[in-house]
């Protein structure tokens, strides 16, 4: 009984310490005099997350809006008590301007035993920035010319399949197979033959990887947030099962690469490249483009890296995410935009059709097609694949014009959905209208699909390539037509990553006539 008694008073201590730690926590804001939501214990603003209610993005939207004349405004994500930016000088201070401050996304994860978190999403501080200045040359004008070919030929056979499937067509799901294919032969040296098969081998481990559960969003969560708790559960950045299958992929093809001398224009080649050498020799190759702007001397660190294996495992992997998921989202969601605003995909066909040479699209004349583009904006302003930034503070710094000082690892977040949506910025916001990026004049930091200032998204080109080559094989060959099952607005799947929608996109395609 005596025993029992220890054990019932130790429980209710350890709960009556936790609801103090958790009341102190969300007590921050309000100490400190700075506008925020009400948090509710232990699960921050984000309850309506983890009850799939609403996305991170779109809460973080919601804060935005609330408070429209203030600068900052706080917010709790769980347990940590963060800083949103609303000013758009702020915003552009904590993502170029002060980036020295702000150099890291989230705290260091464990990369031991784990090479798929040796990717430059992940990746902090110096080790970041010396991979970066490595890889920066792969997404080069020429790198990405060289590559094109490849991409047209892979989009011409999924026509071959939206041949088979004009009516009710899931645009997601298709698309994926698009994209799929297209990152396992570019990244991955392989010619995974995702839309042909079903049971691809490939195709079912990238989908377990990117799977929107809560069970994933919270071990994510637990990673990126509290590194050291997710250490001490065992918690990585992906399952084992899905580390082992692509480092087996990735190693695969980069020893027969090497064993067998074969060249390919893919990325898989320029990491032959660099094991071998160390460097790709852009200025040879490319004189009229040189290094990308976000490799140069401002972004380089002191610090020696050794180009391995699992370096090459990890930029490949977070290739398959960006890749496969946000392209394919993307893609499908530009369809549903064109097939509701018939006026805006006549113009964008005509344009794409005087374009094409003998019914031919090449880099530059889809890298050169400006309405096409603007859809392209559009759509990513709409319905960006990730909804919000997130910086980690590495040096201590005062938000200019405010008495708020950040400290190392607290985190600043932008809400990139609020800035999208902002009718101040982009009048009429929820109206699909292409036209708004003739011309763009627009202030830094108010289009940020992929990011902003050095850790903008690397593969940022190569992703708008492959979108727009595939949107534009479509609408040389087809008509595409909202289907009257799909609901719209769209809903996002609460815990999804890349902003995947809760239900199929469904649209419907007209063969045009030959």
């Amino acid at each position: 009984m005596v025993f029992l008694t220890l054990v019932a008073s130790i429980i209710v201590l350890g709960v009556i310490y936790a609801v103090t730690k958790a009341w102190k926590i969300n007590q921050k804001w309000k100490n400190q005099g700075v506008p925020h939501r009400t948090p509710i214990l232990f699960f921050g603003n984000l309850l309506d997350v983890v009850l799939k209610k609403r996305t991170q993005a779109e809460i973080l939207q919601d804060i935005y809006n609330e408070f429209p004349n203030e600068p900052i405004v706080g917010y709790y994500h769980f347990l940590s008590p963060r800083i949103i930016v609303r000013d758009l000088g702020l915003v552009e201070r904590v993502l170029i301007k002060d980036f020295v401050h702000f150099v890291d996304r989230a705290p260091p994860v464990d990369i031991k035993d784990n090479p798929l978190v040796v990717n430059l999403f992940a990746l902090c501080g110096n080790t970041w920035r010396a991979v970066r200045a490595k890889f920066s040359p792969m997404f080069t004008t020429g790198k990405l010319r060289y590559m094109f070919p490849q991409v047209g030929n892979i989009a011409d056979d999924f026509m071959k399949i939206l041949d088979k499937k004009l009516d009710g067509v899931d645009i997601k799901a298709e698309s994926g197979k698009f994209a799929m294919e297209v990152i396992g032969s570019c990244a991955f040296g392989i010619e995974p033959g995702a839309m042909d098969e079903e049971e691809n081998e490939f195709k079912i481990e990238a989908k377990a990887a990117f799977s929107p559960t809560l069970k994933d969003f919270a071990r994510l969560t637990a990673v990126f947030t509290f590194p050291g708790v997710a250490r001490r559960l065992g918690l990585q950045f992906t399952p084992p099962r899905t580390t082992a299958y692509f480092t087996k992929v990735v190693r695969s093809a980069l020893v027969h690469r090497q064993q067998s001398k074969e060249v390919r224009k893919d990325f898989v080649q320029q990491m032959v490249t660099l094991l071998e050498k160390g460097s790709i020799d852009v200025e040879k190759e490319d004189p009229s483009d040189g290094y990308l702007n976000i490799g140069d001397k401002s972004i380089e660190g002191d610090e020696k890296f050794e180009l391995t294996e699992d370096v090459m495992v990890g930029q490949a992997f977070v290739f398959l995410v960006a890749g496969f998921e946000a392209a394919s989202t993307t893609i499908a969601f530009m369809c549903l935009e064109l097939a509701t605003n018939p006026a805006a995909q006549e113009q964008a066909r005509a344009e794409v059709m005087k374009a094409a040479q003998n019914g031919e699209l090449t880099y530059d004349a889809v890298k050169d097609m400006q309405f096409l583009d603007g859809c392209l904006k559009e759509t990513l302003r709409l319905h960006p694949p990730v909804g919000q930034l997130g910086r980690m503070c590495v040096k201590e710094y005062t938000l200019p014009g405010t008495n708020v000082t950040v400290y190392p690892q607290d985190f600043v977040m932008v809400a990139t959905l609020g800035i999208h949506g902002d009718p101040d910025i982009y009048p009429e916001p929820t109206s699909f209208n292409p036209a708004r990026w003739t011309d763009d004049t627009r202030r830094a930091c108010t289009y940020l699909p992929f990011g902003d200032g050095p850790r903008i998204c690397i593969g940022m080109r190569f992703a708008i390539m492959e979108i727009k080559c595939c949107v534009a094989k479509i609408l040389m060959k087809y008509k595409i037509k909202p289907n009257p099952s799909t609901e719209i607005p769209v809903k996002i799947n609460p815990h999804s990553f890349f902003g995947l929608p809760l239900k199929p996109i469904l649209i419907n395609l007209e063969k045009l006539p030959a």
